[in-house]
């Protein structure tokens, strides 16, 4: 995975984010009122950061330890933050999310321009969410609901579920070792259910995974399923 977030904290830390460049705080939250216009980065350590509804905000949102909250019709560019959830509102756009162990939630017609990226945190899209390029995650849960990934999806030991006509337009990937331990009863979930579709493939690097692929109600994957078990119902 990339290291912006780590890139991120480090900069907070330095103080390389000076207030000529950034609104910037320590523990403070840090509020973007409604429909406001900034140019700048937002940054905070232990603080949570909300930027209202209709904000348009051109730099960079960032945190350490607090959650991010982007409202309703706003715009952000890449969000990092290392152990806060991150929330983007309904028809909010963000260009890139990335966490270590926060989750990431977006609701009804949010976009992603670019990717999102966790380690341990889930993420989760609601209905008429839409990413453009990837979703990987290492632990981290990933639920799609009437919801489009226009790139692939991978993941080590994370859970999967489509619901609702969701679409992957690329690849899942497993990227799991045989012995690895899982939180759960040992064995990776992939749940392709209600009409969505893998319009790739589905690939589990290593034979022996314990990966179960769930085909129901009209979920499919058109391209192949490779070192997985699968089972329809």
């Amino acid at each position: 995975m990339k290291s912006r977030a780590f890139i991120a904290v480090v900069s907070i830390l330095l103080g390389l984010n000076t207030i000529a460049y950034a609104q910037s705080s320590v523990s403070k939250d840090i509020h973007i009122a409604k429909g406001k216009k900034s140019s700048r980065n937002i940054t905070t350590v232990s603080g949570d950061i909300y930027v209202g509804n209709g904000a348009r905000v051109k730099g960079d949102v960032s945190a350490v330890s607090g959650d991010i909250s982007i409202g309703s019709k706003a715009s952000v560019q890449n969000i990092e933050v290392v152990s806060g959830d991150v929330s983007i509102g309904k028809a909010a756009k963000a260009k890139n999310i990335e966490t270590v162990n926060g989750d990431i939630h977006l609701y009804e017609k949010s976009e992603v321009e670019g990717s999102i990226e966790t380690v341990s945190g889930d993420v989760n899209c609601d209905s008429g969410s839409d990413i453009t390029l990837s979703i990987e995650t290492v632990s981290g849960d990933t639920e799609l609901d009437d919801s489009r990934l226009r790139g692939s999806l991978s993941t080590v030991s994370g859970d999967i579920s489509l619901f609702n006509g969701s679409m992957i337009d690329g690849d899942i990937i497993i990227d799991r070792k045989p012995d690895i331990v899982l939180y759960h009863d040992s064995k990776l979930k992939i749940i392709i259910d209600m009409n969505s579709v893998v319009k790739g493939s589905i690939l589990v690097k290593e034979p022996e995974s314990n990966v179960i692929v769930y085909l129901a109600n009209g979920g499919k994957v058109q391209g192949e399923i490779v070192n997985a078990e699968v089972r329809k119902q």
